[in-house]
């Protein structure tokens, strides 16, 4: 059965810029399908990772999609890259605060600074 396309990736000044395609990441088929996704559209070329989350129509994340959002940052700090989430709504805003998970991953407003950032 083929797997439904959770999310768009495009380049951005030599970062790439993933969206989501659903408004509710949060049950197990969904997070393990955009996990999945994600880490396809990462490159295996062994220079640094570059990647942008944008966050703009997403309402709500599971704690199983945190997870995979902290694998995700080991992989980037592993290869010397940068993430960075942006365009999070507040309860999603809330979610990584009250998780402290906001002190993890750098979060800004929008894709604009997203591209800017280091």
């Amino acid at each position: 059965m083929p797997t439904t396309p959770r999310v768009d990736v495009a380049d951005a000044d030599g970062k790439q810029v993933v969206t989501f395609r659903d408004r509710l990441l949060f049950d197990d088929r969904t997070v393990r399908e955009v996990s999945d996704q994600l880490g396809a559209a990462l490159p295996n070329d062994g220079k640094p990772i570059r990647l942008i989350l944008d966050f703009s129509g997403v309402d709500l994340i599971s704690s199983s999609l945190l997870g995979k959002l902290i694998l995700l940052q080991r992989r980037v700090d592993g290869s010397g890259g940068k993430l960075v989430l942006c365009e999070l709504s507040s309860t999603v805003q809330s979610v990584f605060r009250t998780s402290n998970l906001d002190r993890l991953f750098t979060i800004v407003r929008d894709q604009r600074a997203a591209i800017g950032e280091g």
